[in-house]
This record gives structure tokens, sequence and C-alpha cells, in this order.
């Protein structure tokens, strides 16, 4: 019995192999994942960099869609100027709080979302790009000081 304990207890060549499999098979989905994580991150960069001339100007423009998360749908317009994205609804919620404040409780800022669950806050709506993009030219017209270096628009396909 002592003779089959020990040898049943060796290490093999299949024992250490398949071991290694699983381990590299962890380190593998390990690194699928950051890397999808980072081709996320790339994409959305690349995707943020894009202008437009609009009305003479380059503007950051970016073609999306997105739902309302709050605020009023009325005041969802085809051109949106975004001042501030999160990955959490809260902070969202939090900056636009803080934006309707300073504005002397004016509702026309709100939350919405993307496809990949960020969470944009738009200043204000517009009908037309070159009214967007004037808006964005003047930036006395933003009572706050916007987290976004350069805010932006987020045009509704």
């Amino acid at each position: 019995a002592v003779l089959m304990v020990a040898t049943s207890c060796k290490t093999t060549e299949e024992n250490y192999r398949a071991a290694y499999e699983i381990a590299a098979e962890r380190k593998m989905g390990g690194n699928a994942s950051m890397n999808r994580d980072l081709h996320g991150f790339i994409e959305r960069e690349k995707r943020l960099s894009e202008t437009r001339v609009v009305a003479g100007d380059s503007v950051r423009m970016v073609t999306e869609r997105v739902t309302m998360v709050d605020g009023e749908n009325a005041n969802l317009h085809r051109y949106n100027v975004v001042v501030g994205d999160f990955k959490q609804v809260f902070n969202a919620r939090s900056f636009r709080n803080r934006i309707n404040e300073a504005e002397g409780n004016n509702d026309q800022s709100y939350v919405v979302m993307d496809p990949q669950k960020l969470y944009y806050v738009v200043y204000k709506g517009f009908d037309t790009g070159e009214a967007a993009a004037e808006f964005l030219r003047n930036k006395d017209n933003f009572k706050i000081l916007v987290p976004k270096k350069d805010p932006w628009i987020v045009e509704l396909p």
C-alpha cells in the first residue's frame, strides 16, 4: 500500500504539462481582458479626437447613439455639448446638479449614456451644428468650471 501511495504522488510530465496549460490559459484570459480594455480605450480616444469643420472652425464632434438617463427628453437635441464623461451615473448626476445650481436652477443640462455605458453630462443641446459650435467658441457661456479641457459635441445619428 505504501508503494502504491508513493508512486501515485509522483509528478509526471503529463502533470507538469497539464498545470502549465492551465496556467497559460489563465494568463491569456487575463491578458485578453486587459487587451480588450486597452483596445476599447484606444478606440474611444480615436473617436473623441475626430474633428469636423463647422462654420469655418474645427470642432470635436462625434456621431453616436445615446439614451437619456436624467433630464427631460425634450432637451435632447441633435447636437449636444458634452462637458464631462463619467463611468458612474452618480458622478455624472452630481456634476449635472452642480451645473444646474450654477445656472440658477436652469434644467437645460442632462445626463445621457452611450452604448459603452459611459455617462455624458450635456451642458446644453442645439438643433444645428453651427449653433453648438458657436456656443463652444465662447467660454463665457459656461458658468461653471468644466472638468474636460475642451468640451465637445455629440451628434445624434
